[in-house]
């Protein structure tokens, strides 16, 4: 089924049977995300991962994710760049940059600020030029975490980033993480599963973006992260 139980995702061979590079990622990053993945394995009773072979071994992708938990980007920095070999950059809201410890994990793992309730257009620039570079870079298109775990509308900038670059768009669907870390919680509690999924690319042919388009494609996209998770989970 393509799934990779708890210790076994990301070791030997990563996404289509490639051996990592792991020398290609920095340092900091390759720590950073050891602790990581300790932590969460401290956690959570098991951890399944599927889909780890549609993450392409070059060029561009957009990875487009459900929010549930801060959490959630710890654990797909911590699965995704050890097994596929490629540094990501993701996404994130700016006001964590500044989070004790959590900023500087997500600094160190790739991730840049992007403010809320307002169109960044620099973090929006810094966006597509990552994609023009060949690169991964992860968003979450739902603008901040779902308050209950069930997927909600999606923002325009994913499906602008897509349209304007034409890259595929990797859906992904992550669940356990709000049980692991709560909203409003202090401390972290043990939960029996967390898995994280990666679904078939959306292929989007290159656009301006207009009303129309931009209500298309997110609605591909949303759908398309949709059918990964538990139908408790879907809109």
């Amino acid at each position: 089924d393509g799934a990779h139980r708890r210790g076994q995702a990301g070791r030997g061979r990563g996404a289509q049977g490639r051996t990592m590079t792991s020398e290609r990622i920095p340092l900091g990053m390759r720590l950073s995300e050891r602790f990581g993945r300790w932590a969460i394995q401290r956690l959570a009773g098991e951890i399944v991962v599927s889909g780890l072979d549609r993450i392409p071994a070059t060029g561009p992708v957009l990875l487009a994710s459900n929010h549930i938990s801060w959490v959630d980007p710890v654990l797909l920095a911590c699965w995704l760049t050890p097994a596929t070999g490629r540094p990501m950059t993701w996404m994130g809201k700016a006001e964590a940059m500044r989070w004790p410890l959590v900023g500087w994990f997500l600094r160190v793992n790739g991730v840049f600020g992007v403010r809320r309730g307002a169109a960044d257009l620099e973090a929006f620039r810094l966006a597509e030029r990552i994609l023009s570079e060949g690169r991964i870079l992860g968003i979450y298109p739902e603008g901040t975490r779902s308050p209950d775990g069930i997927l909600r509308p999606f923002r325009d900038g994913a499906a602008l980033l897509a349209l304007r670059s034409g890259v595929p768009v990797l859906p992904v669907a992550v669940t356990g993480t709000d049980g692991l870390w709560r909203k409003g919680s202090l401390i972290p509690r043990r939960v029996p599963r967390v898995t994280l999924a990666i679904g078939e690319p959306v292929e989007i042919p290159r656009a301006e973006g207009s009303r129309p388009e931009l209500a298309a494609v997110s609605g591909a996209i949303h759908g398309a992260v949709a059918a990964l998770l538990p139908e408790a989970n879907r809109p």
